[in-house]
Parts: C-alpha cells; structure tokens; sequence
C-alpha cells in the first residue's frame, strides 16, 4: 500500500511549529523521526526532538543544556532556558505554553497520517496482557506497531503511537486513565477503528464518582470506533446498558456474539467452550488462572471479529505465550550482572531491554546474548541490520548470537560477536573458550520462548538455595516520587542505602536512586561507599560512622564524612593533610538535638565554630540532626524542641563560617509530618522500602521486598508422632508437613517456631510446627493442596512484615536488615 512512500515519517522543525503552532527559535533544519522525553534514553540526537516535560517533581528543562552538548538539535519548551540561548545558532527551540499538548498534538497528526485499522484497548485490567496476546496471534497476518510495556497514560499513549510507519498495517494501542476528562484526549491521539473493552474492576475508583462514571468515562475511547467488543463476564446489566456502540458481546447469555458454554480447567490447561454464529467452537489455552482466561476470550474474540478462521484460532491457542511484566536482574558467577527478559523477544522490546542494560553501567563490558526473532515481519536482513544498528548505538561490546537466522546475518554485526545454532552449542563452547567467560560484565539474555535461555541464566548466575528477596524497583521509584511530592522542588532528597540499603542490595538500590536523580546516598560504614563507588556510583555519598582507618579510602573515593565530635574534625583534617589535600573537601556537621547518641550539642557551638573558621579545608556541605520519635505524635512537643535547637545551631554556624549549607532533620516519618523543617534537604530511609508509620505513608508506600522459598520435601505424620529437634513439634492428627529451606542463619528467628508464624501456599496461611532450625523450618499443610516445589511466600506485603516483626518481637527495620547474605537478591522491573 506504501510502496512509494518512504518508510518513516520525517518532520522538519518548520513543520512541526505548524502543528503544535510554536514560536519557532533558532536556525538549525534537522529532521525528526524520534521522540524523547528521558534525557537518560537518548540514541540518536541528531534526529530526535526533546520535549521537556514539567510536572510537581521534575521541570525536564533543567537537562536541555547537556542534551545541546551530546548533539540534540531540536527541542520543544514551554521557555528558553537562560544557559542555552547561545546554542540558538546550532539549534531550535519550539516555544508552547504546554509541552504536554505539543507532545498529544504532534502525535495526534502523526496518527492521522496511516490509514490502517487500529485497536484501541481499554478496562479495569488485562489491557497490557490482551494487547501482547493480540500480538502474539496476529503478527503473522499483519505487520502491527503495539503499545510498549504499559505505555497506556498521557504521555505514554503519544509515545506509542509515535511508532507507526508506513510498513504497519495494524495498530494496538492501550489506555488507561485515572479521572475524568482523560480519555478524550487519548481517544483522539489513538483513532481506533475497533474498540476492545477487557473488564471493569475497582482499579482508579478514587478518582471516580463511582462505577458508572469510570465506566463512562472510559467508552469515550470508543467514540468513532466501528465496532467495540466487550467482554461482559464482569459487567452486570445495568452497566452493560451504558454502551451503545455496535457492539460484539462476550457473554454466558443467549444473545452473546461470543457466548460462552463452558470453561474446564485440566489443570495444567483450560479449555473454552463457546456458541458463535451458531456453531459450537473450541479454544485451548495453555492457563488455567480466572484472570488468563477472560483474557484469551477476549483475544478469540477479536479474532473472529477480524475473520481469522477458526482452525487457524485453534492452531495459534495453545502457543500463547506468558507476557514478560517485569524484567530480573541477578547476581552472576566472576562479578557479572544478569539482566533476564526471556521470552519478550520482538525488537522494541529489545530497544528498551538495552536502555535498562545502559541504566546498569558499572563500568565493565555490556554483553547481549540474543536468540533469533521470530515473526517480525519483517525481512531477515532487515531485521538484523536494525539489531545491529542498536547495538552499535548502546555501544555493545559483546554479542552472543543464538539461532539460524542471526548467525546467517553475522556480517552485518562489525564488533565482538559470537554466533550458535542453538543454547546448548553456546553453553558447552563457554566452558572452554575464554572469550565467552565473561567477567566484570551487564549480561542481558534476550531469547524466544523455543531457545529456553532460563538454562543460560542458571549457567551464568551465583549458585544459592531457594530462598530468594525479591526487590522490586518500581515500587522503590513509587515511593521515591511519594516522598518527592511532599517536598519542595528545590528541595533534596538524600536516600539511605546504609546496611546493603536495608537489606535490599546497596549497589542495586543506588544505581536505581542514580538514574532517578536522587541528590545524595548515605551508608553506614566507609566501605560501603567504596562499594558503592568502585561499581560506578558516581552522586555524592554521605559516611555517617567515619572510621579513622578508612579515611585514606574515604579522600580517595570522594567519600564525604559526617563530623560529630571534634576529634573526628581533627583526625580527618589530620588525614586531609597528609594527602596533601589542598581544596576545601566537603563534611557534615552532625547537631545532637536530643537522640543523645552522636553530635555537638548546644555548648560546643563556640568551639565548633572556631574550628571551621580557622580550618577552611573543612567546607561545611550540611548541618544536620536526627528526629527521635518523629512517627509519634505523643512526642510531638519533643520534636518541636528538637527543631528548634536545630534551627538555632544551624543559624550560628552558618552566619559564622559565611556561605549558605543544606540542612537537613526530618526522617521517613518526619517528612509527612513536620513540613515546616524540610528546609533544602530530607532524609529517606525505611519508608523508601516501602514501610510506614503514620496514615498518610500508610496509604501511599508500597512494600519493595518479598521473601519467598520451595517446598523441599512433604511429609505424613501420625497422630503422637514429632518433629524437628527436642520433640517440639507434636502431632495431635494425622499432619502433612512440608519442610522449605529457610531458618535462623537466614534471618529467620527461632522465635517464629511451634506455630508463633504462618508463612503462605497458594495464599493459605500454613503454621510453623516445631523448632526452626539453622537452615530449614517445617509447615502445617495439612489444610494445603500442595506439592514438592510450590512457592512459599514468608511475607510480600506490608502487612505480612509488620507481622513477622511483631511474632519476632522486633521492628521491621531489624527484619529487613537481619535478611542473610546467603539469601540471593532478585530484582524486578516493568
């Protein structure tokens, strides 16, 4: 249909003022074909256009001038920053009251540039999932431009969108929204021709009225649509009348378009039964959860909808594939990293695959281990070239190419690269060959389902036990921005990542904090910001127990000591000048205001005062002090004292030594309660992993950890019958336990044995019987349909830990940080 036309759309600044109607500043004429709002994701600059984005935490203006330095030539701004108007000659600026709008315009007119039918997907949940089943079923009938990830909102529909080009013959574009007045915009940006309607839940109530009105609101996606289907399983009657499109019902009722007779779960798989057109049609699905379910339905039905015949439906069923939500990271064997994000093989995946790989840097090689693409659609030499093209723009040192198709277009790679007929040729040539033993290395493994990488995963990862910490690093990033929109725009946040960041891993944790520009890290202990810096962390870490045998280590990783007492000033003065050291190094005056624990208290103001005036090496960076009970209102006129005493010492010494410091007091909890002492700097610290004290924090944090094992083996004991060690555990009927392999030297107390804790099966709470032991602990399952190997959850919810810590008699942050080393670190990320 495009034959003649050139692939991508290309616009011109002149042209793109037209459409967002800019006042169009400079002089530069590049052509854009690529969008971007995440200086971090920056490829090709020369053809990308900057929209800088202002929201309550960010103003995106702020990363223009670094972005004109790295080749960036177009921009469009709501004002000219003051430090770049003299790059006016070499770029343009597209001045709009709202960068927002001129990001929904311009992909508004994009869209209206491909006349091809376009899938508009929207409900309570299942969009992300019915958008990449459609996906899976249909990339072999059309060449489709989908959604990335969930990129369902204001800005990311736009950006999805943005994707089309001449080659695609079908669009599936989701969104989703959170109030009223939304989706309009999103529905004019996506034009779908065919409206998909998954389910209608609870998800985004508060912004609504009520049901009805998110209902309606959520149709308005579905203004110009042709047809809309609608699976109705969870919509009752009353709400079902709302829609008045022509619409294709999914029901159990007789006047269904898709009525469903029967579903059977066989265990390992589901079997649909339904009545369409009057005949009686069959789908198989390789899922068996309520949730896959409705989602395959939904995706029968517009498969039937777009005359996909049913023996090719039936054909195509049973290969759905689960939908990768989250990437892994994991520790690997020779200090490498492993990045797993199996089965989510299709080129923009692999696109953002890398940006997360490049958020990794640590200094050491980036490797990509990729398998071949399946049914791109596209040409294979094409395809490749476009592999290739990325990873010399994410400048990959080593590629390990896995299947027939790459490896006949090795040519087209100009780097290190390796290429195999299958896994099990990459794995045994890695046992030999030194070139694939790779060390000190950001390995991201990128394969199709048919080449099972999970195998390269376990070959190349840390051997350990089943016990694992999940952390999952978006609800880190929540709660980062929770406590961001508390604050001030200008004010700092300095993030604890002290006791390996509560448990959770330092080095992962700050390179997450890194890349979401967090000010200021603070550890415990010098040797963990050594760590820390040694892996490439490169923002300013506080030390707040200084040790004088590692001040040598601290000068030379520009490690920056908390100074609480005055033989701390000198001794570490002492160090400075024995380095040699000549320029002022940055410190931070610790204020004891009532913790009693360490600091200068009121009396020593004079003497502290004296020495930093007479010893300028020491440049006060921040005056701060510690909250004592900030979480609790009962001791609220002690943290008023305490503030008080605070703002006092900090105004003396900061008039005396004469420039202006960052000052620092409130806590987790003292940050949503004491808004008035925030002044240009806050602390995070056990409420950035996801635990709070006071209701507001309560209702916003979202737990980051959970604690998961195995089932080891299952046991039957008789009634009278014991368990464990000193006859503890006793049985008083016929039990069935399990034993999981997790006890006291992983951070699982003693106290929490002979029934003092239920860990979770399947979501049923399972009691602990008998004494818990080094390694191992035994369960009461006698209620559970279990067997050897299913997942135990010990807790994933803020809930379940305040409760661990209160069987433990103990405080979560105790829990958190009590998690031994030996209990390997997963991270998870969308």
């Amino acid at each position: 249909m495009y034959k003649n036309k050139p692939l991508f759309v290309l616009y011109t600044p002149a042209q793109i003022s037209d459409i967002i109607q800019a006042r169009l500043v400079g002089n530069a004429i590049p052509l854009v074909q690529h969008l971007l709002i995440d200086s971090r994701q920056l490829t090709e600059p020369a053809h990308s256009v900057f929209i800088a984005l202002t929201t309550e935490r960010n103003d995106a203006h702020q990363y223009i001038y670094g972005l004109c330095q790295k080749g960036v030539k177009t921009f469009i701004v709501n004002h000219i920053p003051e430090n770049c108007v003299s790059f006016q000659e070499d770029v343009c600026f597209l001045v709009v009251p709202d960068t927002l709008k001129a990001l929904q315009q311009l992909a508004t007119y994009h869209r209206e540039q491909f006349a091809i039918p376009v899938i508009g997907v929207t409900g309570s949940n299942g969009k992300t999932i019915v958008k990449e089943w459609l996906y899976q079923l249909l990339k072999s009938d059309y060449t489709i431009a989908r959604s990335p990830k969930s990129y369902n909102s204001q800005v990311g529909v736009p950006l999805s969108v943005w994707q089309l080009n001449h080659k695609h013959s079908l669009g599936i574009f989701e969104a989703g929204i959170s109030e009223v007045g939304e989706m309009a915009i999103l529905s004019n940006i996506i034009k779908p021709t065919i409206g998909v309607f998954t389910s209608l839940g609870s998800a985004h109530d508060e912004g609504f009225e009520n049901t009805a009105q998110k209902l309606k609101e959520k149709l308005q996606l579905f203004v110009d649509c042709e047809t809309v289907i609608v699976n109705a399983l969870s919509i009752d009657d009353g709400h079902l009348q709302l829609i008045n499109k022509n619409v294709f019902l999914i029901s159990r009722k007789p006047d269904a378009t898709l009525r469903i007779i029967d579903i059977e779960n066989l265990y390992t798989h589901t079997v649909i039964v339904a009545n369409y057109k009057g005949n009686r049609i069959t789908i198989n699905i390789p899922f068996t959860d309520a949730a896959s379910v409705d989602n395959a339905i939904t995706c029968w039905a517009v498969l039937l909808h777009l005359n996909i015949a049913q023996q090719d439906i039936e054909k195509r069923m049973p290969l759905l594939q689960a939908v990768a939500m989250r990437l892994e990271l994991k520790l690997g064997n020779n200090n490498c990293v492993l990045i797993n994000d199996f089965y989510n093989s299709d080129i923009n995946a692999l696109e953002i695959a890398l940006h997360h790989q490049k958020q990794q840097n640590r200094g050491g090689k980036k490797v990509v281990i990729l398998s071949d693409i399946e049914q791109s659609g596209k040409l294979s030499w094409e395809l490749y070239e476009h592999v290739a093209k990325l990873m010399a723009q994410f400048h990959i040192d080593t590629l390990v190419g896995i299947g027939k198709e790459l490896s006949s277009q090795k040519d087209l790679f100009e780097m290190d690269a390796h290429f195999f007929e299958n896994t099990e040729a990459f794995i045994r040539e890695s046992k030999t060959n030194p070139a694939l033993q790779f060390h000190n290395s950001i390995i991201l493994l990128k394969g199709a389902r048919s080449y099972g990488f999970e195998s390269i995963s376990k070959y190349l990862q840390q051997k350990s036990h089943d016990t694992v910490l999940e952390i999952n690093l978006n609800r880190l990033i929540h709660n980062l921005n929770f406590y961001r929109s508390q604050i001030d725009k200008d004010c700092r946040l300095m993030c604890m990542v002290k006791a390996t960041g509560y448990g959770s891993g330092s080095t992962e944790i700050a390179f997450t904090l890194q890349h979401h520009h967090a000010d200021y890290l603070a550890v415990a202990y010098a040797d963990e910001g050594v760590e820390l810096r040694k892996a490439g962390i490169h923002v300013p870490i506080m030390v707040m127990s200084p040790e004088e045998s590692s001040y040598d280590d601290m000068i030379e990783y520009r490690l920056e000591p908390e100074i609480y007492s005055f033989k701390i000033a000198r001794d570490f003065l002492h160090a400075l000048q024995s380095k040699a050291i000549s320029e002022s190094y940055p410190v931070h005056i610790k204020i004891d205001t009532g913790m009693k624990r360490l600091g200068f208290e009121e009396y020593q103001l004079t003497d502290l005062i004296s020495l930093l005036q007479q010893e300028p090496l020491l440049r006060v960076k921040s005056i701060f002090s510690h909250l004592v009970a900030s979480d609790d209102k009962a001791f609220d006129e002690f943290t008023n004292k305490q503030i008080s005493i605070f703002e006092n010492a900090a105004s003396q010494i900061e008039h005396a030594i004469g420039y202006k410091v960052l000052k620092h007091i409130c806590n987790s909890g003292g940050i949503t309660r004491f808004k008035q002492a925030h002044y240009n700097m806050v602390r995070v610290g056990i409420g950035m992993y996801g635990v709070g004290f006071n209701e507001a924090e309560k209702q916003h944090l979202e737990n980051i950890s959970s604690l998961k094992t195995r089932i080891s083996q299952l046991k039957q004991l008789e009634i009278g019958e014991t368990v464990g060690y000193n006859r503890k555990g006793i049985a008083t009927k016929r039990t069935t336990i399990a034993t999981i392999p997790i006890g006291y030297a992983d951070g699982f107390s003693r106290k929490l044995g002979n029934g003092n804790y239920a860990v979770f099966i399947h979501g049923k709470p399972c009691k602990t019987i008998g004494n818990i032991c080094m390694d191992m602990c035994m369960l009461d399952v006698t209620d559970v349909n279990c067997k050897e190997g299913d997942e135990v959850i010990v807790f994933e919810t803020t809930e379940q830990l305040m409760e661990l810590s209160k069987s433990m008699e103990t405080i979560p942050y105790e829990v958190l940080t009590g998690i031994s080393s030996r209990v390997k670190r997963v991270y998870v990320q969308e």
